[in-house]
């Protein structure tokens, strides 16, 4: 009966010395018997440390130890993608706003979320409910007058392409009419300047379908949810893309360089974790920012560019390849204002 090829999966720290001591084995014979099986010239050893592309090493034919059972490490597939069908899932939602270290805005809700894989393209219903500002579902004026005016929005249909970020909104038209029917109703009971500017800004979103895709991706939930995370991770590999983060109401976006990074490694739950990080490359000034509007050209000063940081921690099913968890942050700072948004998203 052909034996069959024994590995070990490599942990965070190791070296040939520290997997030889390990497996009783020596380092010559570690490194002959893994490259004898192996093949692969990436993959061979040829010192102390490990190459970067390799997962696990060959044993011996022969060995027949007990591997470590800490060492029995499972592998997600090096491409992640969500497999062709349907998945109904129920999240909870958590958004807080800070202002330096003062907690100044705190979000919470629930959202169903049921999503159809085609093979270049996905349609996903959101609805959303359970919304609670600050603690509380007995919300100011303003924040009565945002929560209708969002309520417009859903039941919303989004397209999103292979590797999870926006594409379009399906049901724009729906949309529209729903804010048709009730913005009248709320010119007639909501009055004053702040009101009325509100009320503009939505018409604006609603009504137009291209101002609408960007103005919705703005909502932190959707910017994150909507990130690029279904790619391959094959050889440890770094994804790098840029993209814009609306963390002020009044202008366009920031812009940040972005990094989505997986070792694929899955855990005693059956879940992996892609890590996104991102650091601003705006180059605006902090007066640019806070102080001039976006239209408006000014000398920069090169000496107070904003800086800022994002830090996601997605946390996927290994069955459905479905975001299970995100947890992170992401914050704008310059010599006076520091701004910072945290989320988190659980499936439940």
């Amino acid at each position: 009966m052909k034996k069959v090829q024994k590995k070990y999966y490599i942990e965070l720290g190791d070296t040939t010395s520290t997997i030889a001591d390990k497996l009783g084995l020596s380092v010559p014979e570690l490194v002959y018997y893994h490259n004898l099986n192996s093949g692969i010239v990436d993959e061979y050893i040829y010192g102390d440390i490990l190459p970067e592309k390799l997962k696990y090493i060959l044993l011996p034919i022969n060995y027949e130890q007990e591997i470590p059972v800490s060492s029995k490490v499972k592998y997600a597939n090096g491409k992640v993608n969500k497999g062709i069908g349907k998945t109904i899932k129920k999240y909870g939602v958590s958004e807080r706003y800070f202002n330096h270290d003062k907690i100044i805005n705190e979000l919470d809700f629930e959202i169903d979320i049921a999503e159809e894989v085609y093979n270049e393209v996905s349609i996903a219903d959101f609805n959303k409910y359970s919304v609670r500002v600050n603690n509380s579902d007995n919300f100011r004026l303003v924040e009565q007058l945002y929560h209708k005016i969002d309520s417009c929005l859903y039941p919303l249909k989004l397209s999103s392409n292979n590797d999870g970020s926006f594409k379009s909104i399906v049901n724009g038209e729906e949309i529209k009419q729903r804010w048709t029917l009730l913005r009248p109703e709320l010119e007639e009971y909501y009055q004053g300047e702040t009101s009325i500017e509100i009320l503009s800004r939505a018409e604006e979103a609603l009504c137009n379908t291209d101002v609408h895709g960007s103005k919705l991706l703005n909502s932190f939930f959707f910017k994150i949810w909507h990130s690029p995370v279904y790619r391959s991770y094959a050889d440890r590999k770094i994804v790098e893309y840029e993209d814009r983060y609306l963390i002020f109401p009044q202008h366009t976006g920031v812009k940040f360089k972005m990094s989505l990074t997986s070792d694929l490694q899955i855990n005693e739950n059956n879940k992996f974790i892609i890590h996104l990080t991102g650091s601003c490359v705006d180059n605006r000034s902090e007066n640019e920012l806070w102080n001039t509007p976006s239209n408006v050209l000014v000398n920069r000063d090169p000496e107070n560019i904003i800086k800022g940081e994002i830090n996601m921690i997605f946390k996927m099913n290994e069955t459905d390849k479905r975001i299970f968890s995100v947890e992170g942050f992401i914050e704008l700072h310059g010599q006076i204002h520091h701004k910072r948004i945290e989320i988190g998203i659980y499936e439940l």
